[in-house]
């Protein structure tokens, strides 16, 4: 799935949340299937505390979809990504485009 975002509000909110090499790492583990927060700790060798909260910055800012599951001790957090691609364009949508001579 692909989001295009032109509005300028949205373009900070997403351009915020990509701001972090930790945040665009995890997109980018996440984009080849859902993880837990485990898993993504032990991949990106960070604390659960640290990935929980990079994960709670791009929920908030509408890149992931978060559910929970029953784990080994308790609720398991698993993070799945809902765009594959994020297309911002620097034209607002009600603008006419420039044609190319």
């Amino acid at each position: 799935m692909e989001l295009v975002v032109s509005d300028v509000e949205d373009v900070v909110r997403v351009t915020e949340a990509l701001s972090s090499v930790t945040r665009v790492n995890i997109l980018r583990l996440i984009a080849e299937g859902e993880k837990s927060i485990t898993d993504l700790s032990e991949e990106l060798h960070m604390t659960k505390g640290n990935v929980s909260s990079q994960v709670a910055l791009l929920e908030s800012s509408g890149l992931v979809e978060v559910r929970y599951t029953e784990g080994n001790k308790g609720l398991k957090k698993l993070i799945k990504a809902k765009y594959s691609r994020i297309i911002i364009s620097l034209v607002p949508d009600d603008s006419p485009e420039e044609t190319k001579e």
